[in-house]
């Protein structure tokens, strides 16, 4: 197997990987009512931007790069290149929008931010997806081109500066795209940690200064809620980080060949990096399974209305183990019985307590152990 054909299996990793993660991400966004929030519908815009992106950019070019030959003709391989560029810009728009809903909590507005979605609001949402069009059609309008590289087989911007004019506009392009957008993001995310950190240690003070009376309860309340949004905030940071990470080689890769003309780019690097953008549409439903509490709850109620998850809480663990014991069970050093397992030593303590009840007390009706009453448990 020989490095395109390697690439071509990369591509079509980030294609399952990326379609189901992101198709989970819009489902349970969709279907979860408490998520019905500004922030987590920004995410769930992004969700489809990644979503479509796989579709109609990276799909396109698996059979290619395998086959080292474009093969769905010249229009399509223009609009793929288009779509590349659209999607690229829609992404910026998504990260500067989710940067501002933060800087807007915790900066702007932190008392009066509710995160609801209203029309405004709706609107902004809207000009992220129109905003890409005219950025990514220009080559159609005769302002730059579109041309297939049989390099790396799919079609891209055309590297060659014939003239001053196209050096600006091309300049122009990367302000616009890359420069001020990320100038922007990393503005409103700095300027909201450094904010948070202000707000919580102020707050933490207060609680520490103050009596134990309603004030310092109520300053404790906001103390978690900005510890929360805190945290919220760095999970924004972590998602426009990735982004970053999985561009930066395409924008110094395409950044060398448009202004570098001594520095000769191999073939497999710009397969590479183009390969590395894609990473990053298949990156955030990782972050927020890994970083979002909220999240992963509300995937598991989903699953559970499916009849896929069946979530056990403390009150079923205890239950069950004492309908085992009632029956004959045993109980391990791990608390665990004939039928059931558990890691948690309070449990199995709990479970432990019982069982003694069991042995100490008189029994003076012949009613079977199954049918035994079951003591009330403190706290449950």
């Amino acid at each position: 197997m020989v490095f395109p054909q390697v690439i071509a299996v990369f591509h079509a990793l980030f294609d399952a990987i990326g379609l189901s993660g992101n198709f989970l991400v819009i489902l349970t966004i969709i279907l979860e009512r408490r998520l019905h929030k500004m922030s987590y519908f920004l995410l769930a815009s992004l969700a489809v931007s990644d979503f479509l992106c796989l579709i109609l950019v990276n799909s396109f070019r698996i059979a290619s790069i395998a086959e080292e030959s474009w093969l769905y003709g010249q229009t399509m391989c223009h609009l793929n290149s288009c779509f590349h560029r659209y999607f690229y810009v829609n992404t910026i728009l998504h990260l500067l929008a989710v940067s501002y809903d933060r800087y807007k909590a915790i900066v702007k507005s932190p008392l009066t931010y509710d995160g609801t979605v209203t029309s405004p609001k709706m609107l902004l949402v809207l000009l992220i997806w129109l905003i890409p069009i005219p950025l990514s059609i220009g080559p159609f309008l005769g302002y730059g081109m579109f041309v297939y590289n049989p390099e790396v087989y799919f079609c891209e911007n055309g590297w060659v500066l014939r003239s001053d004019v196209l050096k600006t506009r091309k300049v122009f392009f990367t302000v616009i795209t890359l420069l001020g957008p990320f100038v922007a993001i990393l503005f409103l995310n700095w300027s909201v940690c450094k904010t948070a950190k202000r707000q919580i240690n102020a707050l933490a003070q207060e609680a520490q200064l103050g009596s134990l009376d309603d004030s310092v309860l109520n300053i404790q309340q906001e103390l978690a809620r900005r510890k929360k949004e805190r945290r919220a905030s760095f999970d924004v940071f972590i998602i426009i980080a990735a982004f970053l990470i999985c561009f930066l080689p395409l924008w110094v890769v395409s950044f060398c060949r448009q202004y570098a003309s001594r520095i000769k780019v191999s073939s497999q690097m710009v397969l590479l990096s183009n390969g590395l953008f894609f990473v990053s549409s298949l990156c955030n439903p990782i972050i927020y399974s890994i970083r979002k509490k909220e999240f992963r709850d509300a995937v598991k109620k989903m699953f559970s209305r499916m009849g896929l998850f069946v979530k056990h809480n403390e009150n079923d663990v205890i239950a069950i183990g004492i309908n085992n014991l009632a029956i004959g069970g045993r109980i391990d050093g791990r608390g665990s019985t004939c039928s059931y397992t558990t890691t948690s030593p309070e449990l199995a303590t709990r479970l432990q307590s019982y069982k003694h009840y069991e042995d100490s007390r008189e029994t003076t009706t012949n009613f079977p152990p199954s049918l035994y009453a079951i003591p009330e448990i403190d706290g449950y």
